[in-house]
């Protein structure tokens, strides 16, 4: 067979191929990787038939197309080690054959070598469309400094210029119907210039060079591109423009996205963020619910229902470009953001559903009702499930909170231990008063297994149930049940003990002063309520002395204070109550129970204001002594 006859034939067959592969995409059947598998060994087959005859010039064309097509494929199967062997082994080939001696192993320098080599109207064509094959593997790879060299050396922004040996490409498979390309170079270049211009832009973003980006991605939506990536280009725009400052110019590239089809989980995300900034709560809970609903209906696994390109913006730049710039939040995350935005906003009985929907959420790895991931955003599992106590209290739907907060007791009371002895280390003189390293005895106790951090978890965790679960009972008037309730938390909250106070001067970030505060706040609460139940029995005598208990572990709250000068009020203790109401008037400042740096601050807040809620039941009682303590000045 002579060599004319076997160029024909694989002409033929790099035809029949690329024909096969279209008549495949127009019928939705060339998604799936199999099937894309199946063509890349097809043309790697016939690739090594045509290398493994001479390299001549009445065969180039023929081998640098196949090649062409051949890494085409490699790059759909993000095969890019095996397309740049290939490539380089191509040009290598080349460039031997026709008695050009490689420069080096440098890439960059056999580039130039070859594009200056095959400068000829027949082979140019072919020549650009393996640069344009090498741009598409250096952004899959991110090598970003070698397209700048090669492709965008005269470039003063680095950005949308491009070197004029790429940017005249004008070759369509319709020029040459007898050597048939998988994809047109032209539609390629496109691809691969905006992908790098958006790559340019996220990385602006991530240098928090906003203003940049945001001219870098105007620039880019200018360009020709898939409406999917423009979309995507509007919203990282949006993204920049809220960073600005400027948030009615974001919500409408928000919305410009969402109307060309961008994921509206993106934008439904961005766009509850951007409402929460201008403080706008109703918007940014209706962006949240539509978040939830998209994040819960499920996807289409369908291969065949959308057309998947060979080559497509999100294998170019790594996956969605928003992805590299911000993280979605998972499912968990997004409901217990919507649930606590709805209790933040006042709307309780849509926070309570939420909360309830959330759980039902977690109910499938109740594993992980103690632990979770420490670097998720969401709180930990508990202090989920007493937020949503508290809310379900506050909705007046009593006996679900009380079985909310049986689930928290029932995963955390065995692991409490008897007595937990806390060392808190102490400041020293010779620094300024500042505190003292842990001594190695405190470095011990929290290095042993079941950290007495944790165990202060635990304690909270059961105490905080209990606490909830008495003003439960309390608001259905069961008074045995809430003082029962009551006394269990506190039970279990004086089982932490401190050797020292030095624990209230620490630095508030501080992890384990933060938790034995709100162990306190927590046991100030839990005395306080119990004694609002014992008021409500007519027993003011163990009433007033929870109060005052309750303000000794945490002094200057005022509405223990109120509630402990009306119970001496009732008492008959008028003069004593006056005198007291007066001394709190002069020496208190603002309540510190419910502290924003805590954790666990919506908890609190909820839970203090049952007492403000049940002294105001008993407004008469108040009224008169007010007028008494009033009538004394």
């Amino acid at each position: 067979m002579s060599p004319s006859d076997c160029l024909v034939i694989w002409t033929e067959q790099n035809d029949d191929i690329v024909r096969k592969w279209k008549c495949a995409e127009r019928k939705h059947n060339a998604n799936g990787q199999d099937v894309r598998r199946q063509y890349y060994n097809e043309l790697c087959s016939l690739l090594h038939i045509v290398q493994g005859a001479p390299c001549v010039a009445a065969s180039l064309e023929l081998e640098l197309t196949v090649l062409y097509n051949t890494l085409l494929f490699s790059l759909s199967l993000s095969k890019f080690g095996e397309a740049g062997d290939l490539l380089t082994q191509g040009i290598i080939r080349v460039l031997e054959a026709f008695g050009c001696q490689p420069p080096s192993s440098d890439l960059l320098l056999l580039w130039h070598e070859f594009l200056e080599k095959f400068q000829s109207p027949k082979l140019l064509p072919s020549t650009h469309a393996l640069l344009c094959v090498q741009w598409t593997l250096w952004l899959s790879t991110q090598q970003l400094d070698s397209i700048q060299k090669l492709l965008l050396p005269d470039s003063q922004d680095g950005i949308t210029s491009l070197s004029p040996v790429i940017q005249n490409i004008q070759v369509s498979p319709e020029e040459n119907p007898s050597l048939l390309l998988i994809m047109a170079p032209m539609a390629l270049k496109e691809l691969a210039h905006i992908c790098t211009v958006v790559t340019r832009g996220v990385g602006k973003m991530k240098e928090d060079k906003d203003s940049e980006a945001v001219q870098i991605l105007q620039d880019a939506s200018m360009l020709p591109a898939p409406t999917s990536l423009l979309a995507e280009i509007h919203m990282l725009t949006g993204i920049c423009l809220a960073r600005l400052g400027r948030p009615q110019s974001s919500l409408q590239c928000y919305r410009r996205a969402l109307e060309m089809g961008a994921c509206s989980r993106t934008v439904l995300y961005q766009g509850s963020l951007l409402h929460r900034q201008l403080e706008n709560g109703p918007a940014e809970i209706e962006m949240l619910r539509l978040l939830c609903t998209a994040a819960l209906s499920p996807v289409s696994c369908d291969p065949s229902s959308t057309w998947v390109p060979l080559l497509t913006p999100d294998m170019l730049l790594g996956g969605p470009a928003c992805d590299s710039v911000f993280a979605m939040p998972s499912l968990l995350e997004i409901q217990h953001t919507l649930a606590h935005r709805c209790l933040h906003c006042g709307r309780i009985s849509e926070a309570a559903e939420n909360y309830l929907d959330l759980l039902a959420t977690l109910q499938c790895d109740l594993k992980q009702l103690v632990n979770t991931d420490a670097n998720s955003r969401l709180p930990r599992v508990p202090d989920i499930y007493l937020e949503a106590a508290v809310t379900l209290l506050k909705a007046e739907r009593y006996w679900d909170s009380i079985t909310v907060c049986e689930e928290v007791i029932m995963k955390t009371a065995d692991l409490i231990p008897d007595r937990l002895v806390l060392e808190m280390p102490h400041r020293t003189e010779q620094d300024g008063g500042s505190l003292a390293p842990f001594s190695p005895e405190m470095r011990g106790l929290f290095a042993k297994s079941g950290k007495a951090e944790e165990r202060l978890n635990y304690v909270f965790w059961a105490g905080a149930a209990f606490l909830i679960e008495g003003q439960a009972y309390g608001w259905m008037k069961e008074s045995k049940g809430e003082i029962t309730a009551l006394t269990r938390s506190i039970n279990l909250l004086v089982k932490v003990r401190l050797k020292n106070e030095e624990w209230q001067h620490r630095d508030p970030g501080d992890s384990a002063a933060s938790k034995v505060a709100d162990l306190q706040r927590l046991k100030a609460l839990a005395l306080a309520s119990r004694g609002v139940g014992f008021m409500d029995r007519k027993q003011e005598g163990a009433a007033l002395q929870d109060f005052q208990l309750s303000l000794q572990a945490s002094p200057g709250t005022e509405v223990v204070e109120l509630l402990l000068t009306q119970v001496l009020w009732k008492m008959g203790r008028e003069e004593e109550a006056t005198t007291f109401w007066k001394s709190t008037r002069r020496t208190s400042q603002v309540p510190e129970l419910v502290p924003n740096c805590s954790r666990n601050a919506a908890v609190f807040l909820h839970l203090q204001s049952y007492l403000q809620e049940k002294m105001q039941a008993d407004s008469e009682s108040l009224k008169k002594m007010k007028l008494g303590s009033e009538a004394e000045v």
